[in-house]
């Protein structure tokens, strides 16, 4: 009887692991400036959303140039460079530090989290 409990539970955790779904996708990556400005990177689009009442800027995702710490994107709108390092903005500590050309303009934030 000691026997069948081990092998009842390893039996038990095969199928439970079997059942599993797969992981999420990764969260989008998120980026802000104190002028209010919001970028979001997700695997379909670079959106950018200025003040409010503005549109959103929406354009397909290019493949991210550059090396890890120190990535870029860039549509037709919209190059952004996102480079590790400390960075504070809207009173929060963030771990990277973004720069956003949209138009031609320069906006630069902070994202991450």
């Amino acid at each position: 009887m000691k026997l069948l409990r081990p092998l009842t539970i390893a039996a038990t955790a095969a199928l439970i692991a079997g059942c599993a779904h797969p992981p999420p996708p990764p969260a989008p990556y998120h980026a802000v400036g104190n002028e209010g400005w919001h970028l979001i990177v997700d695997d379909k689009h670079v959106t950018f959303i200025g003040a409010p009442g503005q549109t959103p800027i929406l354009e397909p995702v290019p493949p991210a140039t550059g090396a890890a710490g120190n990535q870029s994107y860039r549509t037709q709108r919209i190059s952004a460079t996102i480079s590790r390092g400390a960075c504070v903005a809207q009173g929060r500590n963030y771990p990277d530090r973004v720069q956003v050309y949209v138009d031609g303009r320069l906006r630069s934030g902070c994202g991450g989290l």
